[in-house]
């Protein structure tokens, strides 16, 4: 199946080169990266499709291009992106011959980064493959942004069949004064390989052969307004899977789901699970469910600056749905000019996921005849089931990467071991000249373990990041970027990184249009 759709995939882009409406563009780019911890610097690997991990290494990127023309009422895009890349090391603790043993594991060297084909008919599109950003983070929907709260754009692009409106439509009946825009897609989840790799196989469990569920619906008042609102929701489901739990090193129990048609529906239309599925999907919602209500406030002035003020309210039951969860959630303000202007973006966001609807959660039938019938909503441990190998994706969280992803975890424990996080995150972007970008990012968090594991200790980090760009006029096509990040603090340590990267990118082909 999945070498089906891969042929199919190059078929088309291929195709699409033979006939592009405006040509093919490339893009080569490389980047190499040191730092003194194991893994590189927060924002170094933060919100960059899982292409940095470890502390040391580079790659050479190179992808050819079609873009979507969106003035046609018929188009289409293509993509192939490939990926060379070279690590160092992290260290994982795994349950050999009646011991632990560290095992050293690298990073895939090659790799199919990006690989899709796109078409559209006026404000309907159908996409299939692997696409960087292939979820438009509307609300946040800022490169200085922390991240989105279910799907941030943090790890690998998932392979995936997604259809729904191209952009915003206006209802009917309206007069322009509201539209509606969502999505729909299904994709199996990468990194098995890596789950087998890290995991310590020692205790807990692991839930290989993932299957994805996203979905997303949005109304949005006037934008040739000053003043637009947008409210919606975004819901994101891991599903099916083989699951192997262990105790001291034993294998004690495995389950395997049969993914049927019947799957797909009960990943779409949260519901319990049949007799087929583990005990817990049978008496909760099928699946692993995280997502949020997102709410936008945008005001534009007179000279275009933008100001914008947003929120996400995460979920993963009825209880946050509900907002037992208290201020939990993704709280931001964003300036932006539009301007290469000495400041010309600001991006101030808090992050809160501490309170989970309270510490304790209670379902009569955990318990067969217990005279205690009430019903208990709390413990929502973000990213993290009962289940499954937590919300992510080889490792790197699909979420925001504010909650450290178990690729942090060198004792082979495949879940998140912190998803009770508050922090704030500033970040401002401008040029100092023409040619000239800068960037710079800090952050603060704190962390105290799970609801049902808390830390012993409080958590704390500090990072920052400050990086120039720098795109010359005469050099058509160049960018050269330097980066220096640094961490501080005892939830993934002290480390300090620098990084250089460089980017050629132009047009292959060019088809319709006379050259001058």
């Amino acid at each position: 199946m999945r070498k089906i759709a891969l042929t199919i995939i190059c078929l088309f882009l291929f195709h699409c080169i033979g006939v592009a409406q405006d040509g093919v563009s490339y893009r080569l780019e490389t980047m190499a990266h040191a730092a003194t911890g194991t893994f590189a610097p927060y924002y170094m690997t933060a919100n960059t499709y899982g292409i940095v991990a470890n502390g040391c290494g580079a790659y050479l990127r190179a992808g050819a291009f079609i873009e979507m023309d969106s003035t046609k009422r018929f188009s289409y895009a293509a993509g192939i992106d490939l990926m060379g890349n070279y690590e160092t090391t992290s260290p994982t603790q795994r349950w050999e011959n009646g011991a632990f043993t560290t095992i050293y594991n690298r990073p895939q060297i090659l790799r199919i980064q990006q690989l899709y084909a796109d078409i559209k008919y006026q404000a309907l599109f159908l996409s299939v493959g692997m696409r960087e950003n292939a979820h438009e983070n509307i609300i946040t929907g800022h490169g200085l942004t922390s991240g989105n709260l279910v799907h941030s754009g943090n790890s690998r692009p998932i392979p995936q069949i997604k259809a729904g409106f191209h952009r915003f439509v206006d209802i009917p009946f309206t007069n322009g004064w509201a539209q509606i825009k969502g999505d729909i897609a299904y994709g199996k989840l990468l990194g098995d390989k890596y789950l087998r790799d890290h995991y310590s196989y020692y205790s807990s469990f692991i839930t290989t052969n993932l299957y994805y569920h996203y979905k997303s619906l949005y109304f949005r008042s006037n934008p040739n307004m000053p003043f637009v609102f947008t409210i919606g929701l975004e819901d994101g489901v891991q599903f099916g899977g083989d699951n192997q739990k262990y105790n001291n090193g034993e294998l004690t129990s495995s389950s395997k789901s049969n993914i049927t048609l019947k799957s797909f529906a009960q990943a779409f239309f949260p519901s319990a699970g049949d007799s087929n599925e583990s005990i817990g999907d049978q008496l909760f919602v099928y699946g692993n469910h995280v997502g949020a209500i997102n709410m936008a406030a945008e005001y534009t002035f007179k000279d275009g600056t933008e100001l914008r003020a947003y929120t996400q309210w995460i979920y993963e039951d009825g209880s946050g749905m509900a907002k037992l969860n208290g201020f939990d959630g993704l709280w931001g303000i964003a300036y932006h000019t539009h301007r290469r202007s000495l400041l010309s973006d600001v991006v101030v966001e808090y992050v809160g996921l501490n309170n989970q609807s309270g510490p304790i959660p209670w379902q009569p039938t955990d318990f067969p005849g217990t005279q205690v019938t009430t019903q208990t909503s709390g413990g929502d441990d973000y990213y993290n089931n009962y289940h499954y190998n937590g919300w992510q994706q080889e490792g790197f969280g699909m979420g925001t990467p504010m909650s450290p992803s178990i690729m942090y975890n060198t004792n082979g424990y495949m879940r998140y071991l912190n998803t009770r996080v508050n922090g704030c995150h500033i970040a401002i972007q401008g040029y100092v000249a023409h040619d000239w970008k800068y960037r710079i990012m800090g952050s603060y968090r704190q962390a105290w373990g799970t609801p049902f594991v808390p830390a012993v200790e409080d958590l704390c980090q500090g990072s920052m990041l400050i990086e120039c760009t720098y795109t010359p006029t005469q050099l058509k096509g160049w960018e050269f970027c330097a980066a220096i990040a640094a961490d501080a603090g005892n939830l993934i340590g002290n480390n300090m990184g620098l990084s250089i990267r460089v980017v050629k990118s132009g047009n292959l082909f060019t088809f319709g249009h006379k050259q001058k």
